[in-house]
């Protein structure tokens, strides 16, 4: 919901474009939202013409908030997929057909003539969550988000971490079973193989072929390929066992990645984050017991572990934190080479020679002629 803005705030677009969904807020800088703006990705068309319907999503988005892209500093963007973000291409996405190498922060640039910046989506939700949500005030923290895969970001003594190939927290692809299922990548028993959307529902099924009774065959009339981590979450919700136990057998499962990321990072506080988290405590609390079984040599105490604050609004209002980061990193630029060039000592002009005309390796000043000269 747009809220009311701040006079003399400086305002920045922040875009999530999800393979579902593409949102889009004009975010203040401090984390209000002043008006927002909604596509649907339609992720089969293309990333390309994703990339189109975030423009115009965009400038409904200033519009709503009452005012003109003038008015508006920069823009940031979350891209699920691998990048060269400093380049604004995507190397690939698998949540968009036709997305390798597509040039995503061009587009943006051109047609609102704004400097734009992007980043992985779930590096933007971690930004997000840092400046104004659950991760407020930490110098060490870890988020994931579960969906239809299980993303990571990590914050590390106060930055954001992304790496030489933008893969640092590549966490749903780190082996913990490795009997288990094919992951999407061609590795077996992925994080995410075995605690995503796809496993969550492969785990109700079974269930349910296995002759168990519960509602949530009868919720969707025994078309098994209906049943989504959100009904079995209602499902739950009801008093459903299967529901229960299917969600109890994924938390156990997220708990060995989470204690793996305990020990691995030491962080003061894991955020997790995405549309499967809503199963809530169904979903939590196997999670923390299996957390503090495995979690020794870090122990668990030392890590709190939060749903996400922010919710929906965390990859808007992070890629806004974004944008005004980098922002801020070019005007500090700009300020040193002003400085630098302001300290520096005037070139003299010897003989009145002009300054520009003499070589290069000239000296600033002539040497001292001989005594009496």
């Amino acid at each position: 919901m747009a809220e009311e803005r701040s006079e003399g705030a400086r305002r920045y677009l922040g875009a999530d474009i999800g393979g579902t969904n593409i949102r889009v807020g004009v975010v203040d800088d401090g984390g209000r939202i002043l008006g927002e703006a909604r596509r649907p990705a339609l992720a089969e068309t293309g990333l390309r013409a994703a990339v189109d319907r975030a423009v115009d999503a965009m400038l409904e988005a200033v519009a709503t908030a009452g005012l003109t892209t003038r008015e508006i500093v920069a823009v940031g963007a979350g891209v699920p997929g691998n990048h060269r973000s400093r380049e604004g291409i995507c190397v690939y996405s698998p949540n968009f057909a036709d997305s390798r190498g597509v040039p995503v922060l061009a587009p943006i640039r051109e047609a609102l003539n704004l400097p734009a910046f992007m980043l992985n989506d779930v590096a933007v939700q971690t930004l997000g969550e840092h400046r104004f949500g659950a991760g407020q005030g930490c110098s060490q923290m870890v988020m994931i988000t579960l969906g239809t895969g299980i993303g990571g970001g990590a914050i590390i003594d106060g930055e954001l971490r992304v790496g030489p190939t933008e893969g640092f927290a590549e966490v749903g692809h780190m082996t913990i079973d490795p009997d288990g299922p094919f992951c999407g990548c061609g590795n077996q028993g992925c994080w995410e193989a075995l605690g995503g959307r796809d496993a969550i529902v492969r785990r109700a099924v079974t269930k349910i072929q296995h002759g168990r009774q519960t509602a949530i065959a009868e919720m969707v009339d025994y078309r098994l390929g209906s049943i989504t981590p959100a009904l079995i979450g209602r499902s739950a919700d009801q008093g459903d066992a299967v529901a229960i136990e299917v969600l109890a057998e994924t938390g156990y499962y997220l708990g060995i990645g989470i204690a793996n990321l305990i020990q691995l990072y030491n962080p003061e506080i894991l955020v997790i984050g995405g549309g499967i988290a809503q199963a809530g405590r169904w979903l939590l609390e196997p999670i923390i017991r299996t957390v503090r079984a495995k979690a020794h040599m870090v122990p668990a105490s030392t890590c709190r572990i939060m749903p996400s604050q922010l919710g929906d609004d965390a990859g808007i209002i992070g890629a806004s934190v974004l944008a005004a980061m980098e922002v801020a990193q070019l005007e500090r630029k700009r300020e040193t080479e002003v400085a630098r060039t302001e300290a520096a000592p005037e070139r003299r002009k010897p003989n009145g020679i002009a300054a520009e005309e003499l070589p290069p390796d000239a000296p600033s000043e002539l040497p001292p002629g001989p005594p009496g000269a």
